[in-house]
């Protein structure tokens, strides 16, 4: 396997939207505890598409946790768009989330008494974008993601494939500096995945937005231009796309997860 993989700690020359460092997370106290993440560190470069995998109980959504601040290192850092975070509390932290993160997790998490189009611009109204400028964002980003047919739909009256979608979408909206996906295509098939898939690979071409996506899904990952695999709260390797086709990626990728005894659900 050494021709696909490279050091987990590789310097980046590019400038840098993630950059975690030494991270370590224990949990439990008393004389029981559980280490989720061992000195991990990884450097995620602006417009770098990233698939973080890895055997359950490995540390990938702690990991996730984590950069979204919804836990708390017990050591190491994280920065994020030139911000350390694990010190921001109150309004710094709400301002930090609401402005540099988008989410985009597997049961889309869309509030069920508004619309696709209420849902996407409820993230525009709490950044506090001028009421005016909303709807022609919300266009723009149901354009791209390819929903706008069901922004006068209820999340009830549309498919898993369409809410995720439209998840994406506002994650998108705000511009943020960093969206984080987590396991985005765990509750959709192989078409709507597919589609899933094609979609974040568009937002990060055409508009050059930085994702990390935890997945334990090949498929997923094989879009990625590098995956990441983690194993007992550590980067135990990476591979890296390069020139190489998807169907190539996916290879690659399985082959480190038979290493690593896992599965994929997908065909590529």
């Amino acid at each position: 396997m050494s021709e696909t993989m490279v050091t987990a700690g590789e310097a980046c020359q590019e400038r840098v939207a993630l950059q975690v460092t030494d991270a370590e997370k224990v949990f439990g106290g008393k004389g029981v505890t559980t280490t989720a993440l061992n000195g991990l560190s990884l450097t995620v470069p602006e417009g770098e598409f990233v698939a973080v995998m890895g055997p359950s109980g490995s540390g990938k959504s702690t990991l996730l946790n984590c950069i979204a601040t919804i836990e708390k290192l017990t050591a190491g850092s994280i920065v994020v768009g030139g911000k350390e975070v694990t010190s921001l509390k109150g309004r710094a932290l709400t301002r930090f989330r609401r402005d540099e993160l988008g989410f985009i997790f597997q049961d889309s998490n869309l509030l069920d008494t508004l619309t696709g189009s209420e849902n996407i611009a409820l993230a525009l109204s709490v950044k506090g974008v001028n009421a005016r400028e909303i709807p022609a964002l919300v266009g723009k980003a149901a354009q791209e993601l390819g929903v706008r047919d069901v922004l006068e739909k209820f999340p009830s009256q549309m498919s898993g494939g369409q809410r995720q979608r439209v998840a994406a979408a506002r994650a998108l909206v705000t511009d943020p500096t960093l969206i984080l996906a987590d396991e985005p295509t765990g509750a959709l098939d192989s078409r709507n995945a597919r589609i899933m898939m094609d979609c974040l690979t568009s937002m990060n071409e055409t508009r050059g937005v930085t994702i990390v996506m935890v997945t334990h899904d090949a498929f997923a990952a094989s879009f990625a231009h590098r995956v990441v695999f983690m194993r007992d709260g550590a980067i135990f390797n990476e591979v890296r796309r390069g020139e190489a086709t998807r169907t190539e990626m996916f290879d690659r990728i399985m082959r480190v997860q038979a290493f690593l005894g896992g599965e994929a659900r997908h065909d590529a």
